[in-house]
């Protein structure tokens, strides 16, 4: 089975862009999925084509505006998420007492991510609410730097900040 999610982070809040209506979500993290997002929709894809569907259907309700530097501006970081699951018949293992064969689940996750670009002030003349965006894209796009680099550097025991934005956690 193949699923997809399509959300974007938008003045570091989470929001659903194939259920418009579902607005400021909150990442949870479980021990079996890991990190995710609660109450985000989840669509069942069959084709690449359904695939682009839902991507052009979400990218339609992303946070876009005009600044100096761009006619339609990306306000918000975006994220398409694929899961992947195969559930396997083992059919050489035992039964269990109600004659069921024994089952082997198979999960995998991929994000794909479109971050806003960074943003200088002098180029883009933001002002007022593209100001505060800009501040919010800029600030998420330094964590993203810090968790990057501290990733690089390797060293055993080092803090890896990846919970100071929604954007390094996710």
């Amino acid at each position: 089975m193949v699923r997809a999610s399509y959300l974007q982070i938008y003045m570091e809040g989470i929001n659903d862009l194939l259920r418009p209506d579902r607005v400021n979500l909150n990442i949870r993290e479980d021990k079996k999925k890991g990190f995710y997002v609660d109450g985000l929709s989840e669509w069942v894809v069959r084709t690449p084509k359904d695939i682009y569907t839902l991507i052009k259907r979400g990218t339609s309700s992303r946070a876009t505006a005009y600044t100096k530097a761009n006619d339609v501006s990306s306000r918000s970081h975006a994220v398409f998420i694929i899961v992947v699951e195969q559930l396997t018949i083992l059919e050489n293992a035992k039964s269990n007492e109600d004659g069921e064969k024994s089952k082997q689940m198979r999960y995998g996750k991929l994000n794909l991510v479109d971050l806003a670009g960074s943003e200088r002030l002098k180029i883009t003349g933001a002002t007022g609410q593209r100001l505060e965006e800009c501040k919010k894209i800029n600030q998420s796009l330094s964590c993203l730097g810090n968790v990057i680099e501290v990733l690089v550097e390797n060293k055993p025991g080092s803090h890896i900040p990846y919970r100071d934005s929604k954007l390094t956690r996710m």
